[in-house]
């Protein structure tokens, strides 16, 4: 008998060869289907991998529920400078609170340190934000409904600071620790 046997990688043909051995025909199957289940048993096993194509948007100075594996015991966040995570007691829950805009990733461990969770946090701005420009300089304005200044990562200095200064003077007299 004569057999054309061809070696698959995925939806791609590597390489033909002709053959007059069906050992060797049987032979290329067994190693394509190998391959193909070698494949599967890794993206089917690794859950924190297949988290991964996951992205969390959360807007900026908001917080968001988000359910993790009831095992988890501990959270992990990339860059605490972008998203702020708290694992509630009770129940399979964390809060997701967005600190400063860029993207980062978290991850879920439990009590043993293994991972159950990974995932991406993108952290964006709002959608009633309006942004002045003037020269390099900008500002910051929270229109809802009605443009008022706000202080915003990126505002220049000067104006960051005044309208800061403003909030903690109102936050203060609000609290009474003047």
């Amino acid at each position: 008998m004569y057999f054309r046997a061809s070696y698959v990688t995925g939806s791609c043909v590597i390489g033909t060869y002709d053959t007059d051995s069906r050992a060797a025909s049987i032979g290329a199957r067994a190693i394509s289907r190998l391959g193909l289940i070698a494949g599967m048993m890794v993206y089917c096993y690794s859950p924190p991998l297949r988290a991964m194509e996951e992205t969390l948007v959360v807007t900026i100075d908001q917080a968001r529920i988000i359910k993790v594996p009831p095992e988890t015991q501990t959270l992990i966040v990339g860059s605490a400078s972008i998203a702020d995570l708290t694992l509630l007691k009770h129940g399979a829950t964390m809060i997701v609170t967005g600190k400063g805009f860029g993207e980062t990733n978290f991850i879920a461990l439990d009590g043993d340190g293994s991972p159950l969770l990974q995932s991406l946090i993108r952290v964006v701005g709002g959608k009633n934000a309006l942004l002045v420009q003037r020269g390099l300089d900008r500002q910051s304005y929270s229109c809802a409904p009605q443009c008022l200044p706000t202080a915003k990562l990126g505002d220049d200095l000067k104006y960051f600071g005044e309208i800061s200064g403003q909030v903690k003077d109102h936050n203060a007299q609000a609290t009474g620790l003047q």
